[in-house]
């Protein structure tokens, strides 16, 4: 038992922490300080068990009791919960660790891109604790998830983390955050209904991904021009 749960351990939290420091490398400008990129990490480990508790309270309601598993429910209940309890706990949960930083100013921005960063912290670290979730009830890890479920839930963050990155820099309000938020949920909910519902192929969630990772990369860009230290000669 000790070994399996070293086995898990690693497939867990190497697979993020390695997605952790190419992030942080991306931002080759003024990168923040490295302490406080693992705090948030560690701060999406903790929005895990926040994230479960959430689920647990609405499972207590009419609707998602009967809900007894995800790929036997109907269409509409397969939508309704993607959309409108996976997409919005699971971002909400991860968007509080970091919002919750940036507004005590424990978090000083250097750069755009640093919102990306800590939103990619954040998401890493609650991918790791629910990859952990999934491995504890698995009869053996399961690799491929480990590798691709963190790249899946930065690639959902991207959005939020992309609009605290731009208000810091330019004059906007934070309506702009709000609206990041909204489509990280639209597109988690869109990606977890795609991979349980029959009515959509299960390829499209691998187009979807690619979608969601050509907007990461424009973006990525686009806070980097944004950076005063870009625009100095």
């Amino acid at each position: 038992m000790t070994n399996d749960l070293v086995v898990i351990f690693i497939a867990t939290f190497a697979p993020s922490l390695a997605w952790l420091g190419y992030f942080y490398l991306r931002d080759e400008l003024d990168r923040e300080p490295l302490h406080l990129v693992i705090l948030v990490f560690g701060g999406g480990l903790l929005a895990g068990p926040i994230s479960l508790g959430l689920f647990h309270l609405i499972e207590m309601t009419a609707f998602y009791r009967d809900i007894e598993w995800i790929h036997e429910a109907s269409i509409l209940e397969q939508a309704v919960y993607c959309f409108l309890a996976i997409g919005p706990i699971e971002e909400l949960s991860k968007f509080v660790v970091v919002w919750i930083f940036v507004d005590r100013k424990h978090i000083v921005f250097n750069s755009p891109f640093d919102g990306m960063v800590y939103a990619a912290a954040a998401a890493l670290g609650f991918a790791t604790i629910e990859n952990w979730y999934f491995m504890l009830e698995a009869e053996e890890p399961m690799w491929a998830l480990a590798v691709t479920r963190p790249f899946n839930h930065v690639l959902f963050a991207s959005f939020w983390g992309f609009a605290l990155g731009t208000i810091r820099f330019q004059k906007r309000g934070r309506s702009l955050v709000y609206k990041g938020l909204f489509l990280s949920m639209v597109y988690h909910g869109l990606y977890d209904y795609i991979v349980v519902t029959d009515v959509v192929p299960y390829m499209c969630s691998f187009l979807l991904v690619i979608v969601l990772w050509l907007w990461f990369s424009i973006a990525s860009r686009n806070l980097i021009e944004m950076s005063p230290r870009k625009r100095q000669p």
